[in-house]
């Protein structure tokens, strides 16, 4: 199989998740898909993106993804940081993402602030829950009251802008997932409402949903899912 079979097998899988996504458009709005190019060859993102045009780009890891941003100068591309981010990587990746998905912990968002603050920058992120709880994940708890107080300090940080919430649910049958999706879109509406008047804090990303969920997710009221295994496929590395 010749690599330019593999990219039209890609985009094809593409385009059936975006026109997935369109039906489930709400408020005149279609979710948003973040393409996860996690190991992926430059050579592929790079056909994919004239192929099909994706929007969003989204990496797990800081070296390999600035590499492919340097990379991919030049287009109209988005860069989202969705895995975890470590305290002492802050720096490499400020400026670099137009969304950081995985705000995981206080001492992160202060370290961004520090850092953003020094170059004069705005930082959008979301919020990352741990809505399982399970202790396998990163995250805040899904505790109302508690994360008022964390997004009532958040707002104090001039330089964090604060655009939703992002969870990964349990590694489960996709229909078990269902409460823990509709857990956290009670969990965004309601903070929503809280938070209006923070400055800093406005909820319009619920991102929530992967290969294996992303339906029930978007049933469940995600406008943002993050999608690599089921487009890509056997194309992994």
């Amino acid at each position: 199989m010749t690599v330019t079979t593999d990219v039209q097998q890609i985009v094809r899988r593409y385009q059936n998740v975006c026109s997935q996504l369109s039906q489930y458009t709400r408020d005149g709005k279609k979710p948003q898909l973040v393409l996860v190019t996690k190991n992926q060859p430059i050579s592929i993102i790079l056909e994919l993106l004239r192929q099909a045009k994706p929007s969003i780009y989204g990496e797990n890891r800081i070296s390999e993804a600035l590499s492919k941003i340097d990379l991919c100068k030049g287009t109209d591309v988005e860069w989202h940081f969705i895995g975890h981010l470590q305290r002492n990587k802050v720096k490499r990746a400020l400026g670099k993402f137009t969304l950081i998905h995985s705000l995981s912990d206080l001492k992160l968002a202060r370290e961004i602030e520090k850092r953003a603050a020094i170059n004069n920058q705005q930082v959008n992120c979301l919020i990352q829950i741990d809505i399982s709880e399970d202790g396998t994940k990163f995250g805040f708890p899904p505790e109302q009251n508690f994360l008022l107080d964390v997004m009532t300090e958040l707002a104090l940080m001039s330089h964090l802008q604060i655009k939703g919430l992002m969870t990964i649910a349990p590694f489960i049958s996709s229909e078990e997932t269902r409460p823990h999706f509709r857990s956290m879109r009670l969990l965004f509406d309601t903070l929503a409402k809280q938070c209006d008047n923070l400055d800093n804090i406005e909820m319009e990303t619920l991102s929530m949903g992967m290969s294996n969920d992303y339906i029930v997710a978007l049933e469940e009221g995600s406008n943002m899912v993050r999608i690599g295994n089921a487009i890509f496929e056997d194309y992994i590395q």
